[in-house]
């Protein structure tokens, strides 16, 4: 807490803490995030006599680890700009450091988290409202560009790949995978602004039914449509299901995405017609979005060097959930419901 404290009065130059009501007698709350990928600690500024927080400060558990809160402040200022519809739905970047000791300070979204609960008491009303949001935001431009194949694509996997030995599942994976979206390299496929990790704890109940967005340290400016919804989707399909082994979770997947009933298929058809998606792109798509996820998790355990990971590590790899949905995609590819 001392740090966070002292890095808010360094930063003063930039920003006066009593504007957010943060004077004498304000509280810090500090969360410290117990997932083995968490890479902040958050710290929250409540001032004197309120319940609610005013501003939110993030600071790397790493020294000089700066690049995800940079990354949150370039994509949070971005997003604000370019689309003024969701100025109330993600925080104000208010101050940033970096260097030696890096920090960011926001503004916090008052507001009860969406949990599973509230999913599975009115799943329409918060799925749609999710869903709306994330058409709201503009494309931010068409992506037919060879650079922005290799930085969404073709290097997350290749580094997927390196992070595991020759000969393992994980490079029959990686090939299949690059043969699946394939079609995306110079396809017309428009840049949405992608969260990356769009499901519980980030989604705040605003009221009317309106969702507030937080956590963007894996957001992509310019990043693929379809990510986030097939994210979201998916975790709604686990709050409705209620999965507990690994096998129940990739059933409750399959029954969502994979099965001509599967209630998922509405809204991703939805998402792709305001879009104007080519359908064919839809399956390199959804592919896409588990194994970039899975790449996202080993970068986060091992760091963005390949060949890095420990047996330990891609023992807990394998056994994420979400390695699992990757590798059941691309063996039930043929059985999507839009396909």
């Amino acid at each position: 807490m001392n740090a966070i404290l002292s890095g808010i009065d360094a930063l003063r130059d930039q920003f006066e803490p009593k504007r957010f009501g943060i004077g004498e007698g304000a509280s810090c709350v500090i969360l410290t995030p117990r997932f083995r990928t968490s890479r902040h600690i958050v710290g929250l500024l409540i001032p004197s006599g309120k319940v609610e927080p005013a501003l939110v400060v993030k600071m790397p558990r790493l020294h000089g680890d700066a690049e995800g809160i940079e990354r949150e402040a370039a994509v949070l200022n971005a997003l604000r700009a370019a689309c003024p519809e969701a100025r109330e739905a993600v925080p104000c970047v208010v101050a940033l450091a970096t260097g030696d000791h890096p920090l960011l300070v926001e503004t916090a979204l008052a507001g009860p988290l969406v949990t599973r609960a509230m999913l599975r008491a009115n799943p329409s009303r918060w799925v749609d409202a999710v869903v709306s949001w994330l058409i709201t935001l503009s494309p931010t431009r068409e992506n037919a560009d060879e650079a922005a194949y290799e930085r969404l694509l073709e290097e997350p996997l290749a580094l997927l790949a390196a992070s595991f030995p020759p000969g393992t599942p994980e490079e029959e994976l990686v090939a299949r995978t690059l043969e699946l979206v394939e079609p995306l390299r110079g396809a017309h496929v428009p840049h949405v602004f992608e969260h990356g990790d769009f499901s519980h704890p980030n989604l705040i109940r605003l009221g009317s039914d309106r969702v507030g967005v937080v956590d963007w340290e894996l957001a992509e400016e310019q990043g693929l449509p379809l990510h986030d919804l097939a994210f979201f989707l998916t975790y709604a399909t686990f709050a409705l299901r209620r999965p507990r082994t690994a096998d129940e979770h990739v059933a409750a997947f399959h029954d969502s995405f994979f099965s001509a009933a599967g209630w998922a298929m509405a809204r991703m058809t939805a998402y792709a017609r305001k879009l104007e998606l080519d359908p064919h792109a839809l399956t390199p798509l959804f592919a896409a979005c588990w194994a970039r996820y899975t790449a996202r998790l080993v970068v986060r355990i091992a760091g963005a060097r390949p060949g890095q990971l420990s047996e330990e590590g891609a023992a807990w790899v394998r056994q994420n959930r979400y390695y699992a949905l990757w590798r059941h995609t691309i063996a039930h590819v043929d059985d999507l419901a839009w396909r």
